[in-house]
């Protein structure tokens, strides 16, 4: 059993500020203790204490055209512009356990304890901090230059939003009371009439891993969640909620609040989020459904059927357990499929969630709890819990939970209706970051009921169902999707959250054709450095055409961490395409000609250049003469040299790779031969020519008659260009020649001078 109650202990008291002691085997009435347990609020050397907003511009009640983008501005008390302190914004200078002076105008000054801290695989950065004895809640995300957050504290009704501009990126701090938010009820869940297939099949599956890994409620559960988004939901994100990413942030930053809060061991990680082009129907029902129909898993009819597909792709590529999308809607605030069978229901993991509420409340985390099988208060007149269970009779715990707190506040759990409309007595309430849980405490009053509310009960029971609907790895260790893939390279990578409050020594990525590579048994792995973050990981000698499985890993004093799996196939390697670029610059002995690789073939060109010879087909083994240009692709051009003068040579481009060598076309030039020029010569004449004499050897001007009249030494050898002035020479015909050279002709010059 993987349950080390040392790490359980240190993990507990770290995700939740509370210690709770949990054994193995978990019964009602041993799961006991209140979230009151704080832990040490001594400052250690890393601890900081620093401020949220570091400028404030002035108060204002009344509303001005600054917040024109905000949708609720009737309801706002009083606004300010902001600029908040640059560490709020980024990782490297927050970190759990440091204290935030949460200042909020002038007369609101609180000390929060960072609970979390962390960089999502969107590059969001994301804080939550909580105000001293559970008072209220601090939850600010960051993309880019956007910064999205709220201040929640329910006891008092009082809730502080921190928004941006999306034009001028300017930042408003926005107070409002907390029953004005644009919240609308979710809709009751929806129930699988029928038992699919596929359905059967995923959950002996699921059975059978649980068997494998062994892990109890003490064991943490690590979640995958994916959200998907409308065009209409990011418009509406980018234009009056803070930012498409800071508004799934802010959802998930709030999902895993719950979480540590009711005590559950359990981690959300978002490990994908993406644009679907989808436009919203008009009924969420029909979007969820549609949402959840998949080519391979068509319960629900025709009418269903094509519409967003690829979200099962994703959802397979990130092993996302569940899947919620974010639509702009005004008919409910989110929709779920409910869990009813303990053994999990993979094809029903899906939910849906109104864009205008997903960061300013809990439905997001409402409708996650749906699909792990959390329900209702059991006391509403509208869609009440508990869940019934087809297969687990025992459980008539799994429902939300109203209570009264102190000065007779009324308070609800996450999944419980906060509307008085929808109880006996009428009373409305306000809804906290909890799951019912009969031995967490908040405001003085137990969140659950040991008989009729204790989806945490529940939680602990299935944790480990859910987390197997996708398997991801550890929840500290992310691997990072492979891209820019070729034929044999891939880049991947990965992201290493806090584990446990471990000092990461090492860490990269491991990958094989077999599946589960580790650091152990793998065709490959890399080393990318220390600590925690994201780190880039450079994937070489794959092979064409593979199915690869990678995984990143980090290494602590303790063990190795093997982390989320992923796969990618490299491309099919085909020989690269060249053309022949022709030749210029031909004299004596030199030619200048290239190639053009218009495609690698999917792997790395290795070497490339042009061949020639006097015969017809040169190659790379049959030639008189080749270049090498060295690795690379796209245009190149080379030199040929050593060449015969007034010769014709055939020559083409070549290109290697790992699967062999193509060859652009075939194309012919001549070398020129000797040449004297200008001719006639009035003043100067230039004598070219290519010397192959190891010795001296003399160009010579003379008479017809033979009589020298000019004469000059060359010793260099190669090409030679040999320069006479010829203005003092009378006019008529001479000529050149070289002594000592047979090779080269003699010419007859002509001397023009004016009559």
């Amino acid at each position: 059993m993987r349950n080390n109650i040392l790490s359980f202990l240190f993990l507990s008291v770290l995700l939740t500020g509370s210690l709770w002691i949990q054994p193995n085997k978990v019964s009602a009435c041993e799961r006991c203790i209140t979230a009151g347990v704080q832990i040490n609020q001594e400052l250690t050397a890393r601890e900081q204490i620093i401020p949220l907003v570091a400028d404030f511009g002035a108060t204002r009640e009344f509303i001005q055209d600054e917040l024109h983008f905000f949708e609720s501005r009737d309801v706002v008390t009083r606004y300010a512009e902001i600029r908040l302190d640059d560490r709020m914004k980024g990782s490297g200078w927050i970190r759990k356990n440091d204290h935030i002076l949460v200042n909020l105008f002038e007369d609101i000054k609180l000390e929060a304890h960072v609970q979390r801290a962390k960089e999502n695989v969107n590059g969001s950065f994301s804080i939550t901090a909580v105000l001293p004895d559970g008072a209220g809640y601090m939850v600010l995300a960051t993309t880019g230059s956007r910064s999205l957050g709220h201040i929640f504290m329910p006891g008092e009704k009082k809730f502080f939003k921190i928004i941006s501009d999306p034009d001028t990126y300017k930042h408003y701090l926005i107070e409002m009371d907390e029953q004005d938010r644009d919240i609308l009820e979710s809709s009751p869940p929806l129930i699988p009439e029928e038992i699919h297939e596929k359905d059967i099949q995923e959950r002996e599956r699921i059975k059978n891993q649980l068997k494998e890994d062994d892990l109890g409620p003490g064991d943490v559960a690590n979640i995958g969640v994916m959200v998907v988004y409308t065009p209409q939901a990011e418009h509406w994100a980018q234009t009056n909620g803070g930012g498409i990413n800071n508004v799934i942030a802010i959802s998930m930053a709030n999902a895993q609040l719950v979480l540590d809060n009711s005590q559950t061991l359990m981690l959300a990680t978002l490990v994908h989020s993406e644009l679907v082009s989808y436009q919203e129907s008009g009924s969420s029902s029909v979007d969820l459904m549609r949402l959840t129909t998949s080519p391979d898993y068509t319960p629900f009819g025709a009418d269903y059927i094509g519409y967003m597909e690829e979200v099962h792709i994703w959802r397979d590529q990130h092993r996302a357990d569940l899947t919620a999308i974010f639509t702009l809607a005004d008919d409910t605030g989110g929709m779920a499929w409910l869990l009813t069978n303990r053994h999990g229901s993979p094809n029903r993991a899906f939910s849906m969630t109104r864009i205008q509420q997903a960061a300013t409340g809990y439905t997001h985390i409402h409708e996650m709890g749906h699909n792990m099988g959390l329900h209702h208060h059991a006391d509403q007149n509208f869609q009440p819990g508990p869940t019934n269970w087809t297969n687990w009779p025992d459980n008539k715990w799994s429902a939300g939970w109203r209570w009264l707190g102190q000065n007779n506040a009324r308070f609800v759990s996450v999944m419980s209706y906060s509307g008085g409309q929808y109880y006996p007595d009428g009373q409305n309430a306000t809804q906290v970051p909890y799951f019912s849980n009969p031995h967490v405490v908040y405001q003085g009053n137990s969140t659950g009921d040991q008989v009729k509310a204790d989806n945490v009960h529940t939680l602990l029971e299935i944790k480990h169902v859910i987390a197997n609907y996708r398997p991801m790895g550890h929840a500290g260790v992310v691997t990072a999707d492979a891209t820019n893939i070729t034929a044999t390279t891939a880049e991947s990578g990965g992201f290493i959250d806090d584990i446990d409050g471990l000092d990461v020594t090492g860490r990269g990525i491991v990958w094989n054709r077999s599946g589960n590579p580790t650091v152990n048994d793998n065709e490959g792995m890399t080393t990318d450095g220390s600590g925690t973050g994201e780190f880039s990981s450079q994937l070489d000698d794959l092979q064409p055409s593979s199915l690869y499985h990678v995984r990143a890993y980090a290494v602590t004093d303790n063990s190795v961490i093997h982390g989320t799996h992923n796969m990618f196939s490299t491309l099919v390697a085909y020989e690269p395409s060249i053309s022949t670029v022709l030749v210029e610059e031909v004299t004596i002995s030199t030619a200048l000609a290239g190639g053009n690789i218009s495609f690698d073939g999917n792997v790395p060109v290795s070497q490339r250049g042009i061949v020639w010879s006097k015969e017809q087909n040169p190659s790379i083994s049959n030639n008189e003469g080749i270049t090498k240009e060295g690795p690379g692709d796209g245009q190149f051009m080379s030199v040929m040299t050593d060449l015969k003068p007034e010769t014709e040579y055939y020559y083409r481009a070549y290109a290697t790779n790992i699967m062999g060598t193509s060859y652009g076309g075939q194309f012919t030039f001549e070398t020129i031969g000797p040449r004297i020029y200008p001719n006639p010569s009035a003043h100067e004449l230039w004598v070219e020519f290519k010397n192959e004499k190891e010795g001296k050897v003399h160009v010579v001007l003379a008479s017809l008659q033979g009589q020298v009249i000019k004469r000059k030494a060359v010793e260099n050898q190669g090409e030679v260009s040999v320069f006479f002035n010829t203005s003092g020479i009378r006019g008529g015909m001479y000529l050149v020649y070289v002594e000592g050279d047979t090779s080269f002709p003699v010419m007859r010059l002509m001397i023009a001078r004016e009559s």
